[in-house]
């Protein structure tokens, strides 16, 4: 608290006079109270006679806090800015002054601030390196400081311990929206980077991205990095070539709003769909974002807990509260990976294959018109049928296979039996069709009646899996959801719900069969668990070989470990019955993450219960996947050896809408009635 003596000492007078100026109690000549009345200004807190005569509550006087902006319209600054705004509203008579200019340097440098004291600090929101070109006016250097950037940078030492930093990592943001790709499946992601960002952010984010590749041992090609160097956007014929060929990017990590929509723009010309042809990240989460169709995927910075720290830190400089690290120091924010529905993951094969579109194999008029003058027939060996899974894959494949012409002669149930299997498909051999098609109950234990249908005369495709000791010329094609992706929406599902709810111990609850496409997506959930959601922790796994067994499992699993708060279960069957079980021990608090939807998992979501979000295929778009394959067999032409389709992702806010996308009709009547009732 400044005394009278330092009022006299700064106007180069007695005591005497400061006093006779404030009380005014004798005659003071008018350039001596001028010279007073300026040192009491210059003062960062008034002495408390001053405050008590003049009847001002310093406390209730008007405060501000001064922000130097190098460009409000950069989504960074920009909404930093917006945060901070509102973090001030909260406080009383602290108001927001904003400086604009491009060279922020010469700014500083001669930006003169009135009445000083009546500014808590100022904020220096830059974007390019400082170095030791920083200097300040001299009416600014009193206010306490805070440098805000995307980018390190360095001081001259007599402002270092004048100045905290806060960093805002979004070197970190890059790479890990580069090894989030990478995780998906995709290998050749491009960087798109403009003159409309900065030159050390873009050094920045190239650094992540390229140390992305290289950490996890993934070529990386400086070719796939579309840098527009002169002072204009990305255009339409720079993105055409880079979309070209070979080569060609299956995913992109982008910039700025402008260059992606640039891409939408291109992909909708082009009659292409993001996700299932192109992947997108876009750096910087804009509010309108997510209501693109799709959502956009997005390097989130937390410009909520910078503008945090930064009112805190002024705020409560004087009680000692002080968030922020010390005078000096610098504070590094993490951005996080805001994950929506604009990426999806690259398909594999039991071979390690690309996964084909369906788009690849469809038919012109002439083609069908021919197979249905052949008369072919087809039969389907399902490892079980008691999920509406099968139905809509038969619903699928007999609706085109009727079109065409093709006629069923039979569909068997094995019921997860591979002897049963093995018998069924022996019968339906006899029955000399021109096609089958099958999904293998074990790969191991199916694997020889499945080479005898591969020397027969009979077309084979499989549904999800390849029995073992199979090639690739034993069979036309295999057809499957992209189980990778599948497992990833599921883990992503149970992963971003316990966040929600502040849950953090997971149990998984596995298939035990050598079933591929199943333990991939196991594997891909555990995966997405482990490496995104790194927060949470992974108790205890189990492993069921039958759906019958789950139920007593779930209980001895949760007594077992009573911390457990989410369950990951590998499709909905045994999710219900792991449902059931936590019910009749009472443990009505712990979610479930599931793949694949059905009624009573749709209504425990829709009453707001046990299971929150879930993926799910599309089994009568692989359905009719399947039917085209067959029918290009008839054709003679070549077939892509493994065709993938994408699954959605499901939640209660879009239930209705995606269990129309599933099941090609409206929710039941008890699903929408739940959803209206625990709405209310």
């Amino acid at each position: 608290m400044a005394t009278i003596q330092d009022v006299a000492l700064r106007a180069g007078v007695s005591v005497a006079t400061v006093s006779h100026v404030v009380n005014k109690t004798r005659y003071v000549s008018p350039d001596t109270v001028k010279r007073v009345e300026e040192a009491i200004d210059s003062l960062d807190e008034l002495p408390n006679f001053i405050v008590k005569k003049r009847g001002v509550n310093q406390q209730s006087a008007k405060r501000y806090l001064l922000i130097f902006a190098s460009s409000m319209f950069h989504p960074f600054q920009k909404r930093l800015i917006e945060h901070l705004n509102e973090e001030l509203q909260k406080e009383e008579n602290i108001h927001l002054v904003v400086v604009q200019s491009d060279d922020m340097i010469e700014l500083i440098a001669n930006y003169v601030v009135p009445e000083s004291r009546r500014f808590i600090g100022k904020v220096v929101l830059v974007d390019k390196t400082l170095k030791n070109s920083y200097r300040e006016h001299s009416s600014l250097k009193g206010i306490p400081t805070v440098i805000v950037s995307e980018n390190p940078f360095q001081l001259k030492e007599s402002y270092a311990g004048n100045v905290d930093f806060i960093l805002s990592n979004i070197y970190q943001g890059a790479y890990d929206a580069i090894k989030h790709l990478i995780n998906y499946g995709h290998e050749k992601i491009s960087l798109l980077q403009t003159e409309c960002d900065r030159g050390a952010e873009r050094k920045k984010i190239y650094q992540g991205y390229k140390e992305a590749f290289l950490d996890n041992k993934v070529p990386f090609n400086k070719k796939n990095v579309l840098g527009i160097e002169s002072n204009r956007h990305l255009s339409e014929d720079e993105l055409a070539a880079l979309m070209r060929g070979e080569d060609a990017p299956t995913a992109l990590l982008i910039t700025n709003e402008h260059s992606l929509m640039t891409v939408l723009k291109y992909l909708k010309s082009r009659n292409l769909r993001c996700p299932d042809d192109l992947s997108i990240i876009c750096i910087n989460d804009l509010q309108w974002f997510e209501f693109f169709q799709p959502e956009i995927t997005t390097v989130q910075q937390n410009c909520q807990l910078i503008a945090e720290k930064i009112v805190d830190k002024f705020i409560n400089k004087t009680e000692q509260t002080n968030v922020l690290s010390s005078r000096g120091q610098t504070t590094i924010i993490d951005t996080k990976l805001k994950l929506r529905s604009s990426t999806g993951g690259i398909a594999k094969g039991p071979f390690g294959e690309k996964a084909a579109s369906v788009n690849t194999i469809q038919l012109t008029a002439n083609e069908k018109k021919s197979i249905k003058e052949n008369k072919h027939t087809a039969v389907i060996s399902f490892h079980y049928s008691g999920a509406a899974w099968m139905h809509l894959h038969e619903r699928g494949i007999r609706d085109l296979f009727n079109e065409l012409g093709i006629s069923i002669l039979a569909v068997t149930d094995a019921h997860f039996d591979a002897e049963m299997q093995n018998k069924q498909l022996k019968g339906l051999l006899s029955l000399d069709p021109d096609i089958v098609i099958a999904i293998p109950v074990d790969d191991s234990k199916t694997s020889n009646i499945f080479k005898e249908i591969a020397k027969s005369r009979s077309q084979l495709i499989l549904i999800t899996n390849v029995p073992k000791g199979m090639n690739q010329n034993d069979y036309v094609s295999c057809v499957s959801v992209n189980e990778w992706s599948h497992g990833r929406l599921a883990g992503s599902g149970l992963g971003s719900s316990m966040r929600e709810l502040a849950k953090f111990k997971i149990g998984m609850i596995r298939f035990d069969s050598d079933f591929y496409a199943t333990n991939q997506r196991d594997t891909a959930a555990k995966q997405m668990i482990m490496k995104e959601y790194d927060d949470l922790e992974i108790v205890k796994e189990i492993f069921f070989k039958d759906e019958k067994e789950v139920f007593d499992k779930t209980v001895r699993l949760i007594k077992d470990h009573p911390e457990i708060e989410g369950l990951y279960v590998s499709w909905e069957g045994p999710a219900i019955k792991a449902v059931n079980a936590l019910s009749s021990i009472g443990r009505n608090d712990i979610i479930i993450g599931t793949a694949d939807l059905d009624y009573d998992l749709a209504l425990n979501m829709a009453e707001r219960r046990h299971v929150k979000k879930v993926s799910a295929q599309l089994p009568y778009e692989q359905g009719q996947a399947l039917a085209l394959v067959a029918a290009n067999a008839m054709l003679n032409k070549s077939v892509p050896k493994f065709i993938g389709v994408e699954p959605v992702h499901v939640s209660r806010d879009n239930l209705m809408k995606t269990w129309k996308k599933v099941f090609k009709e409206n929710a039941p009547e008890d699903i929408v009635n739940a959803i209206k009732e625990a709405s209310h």
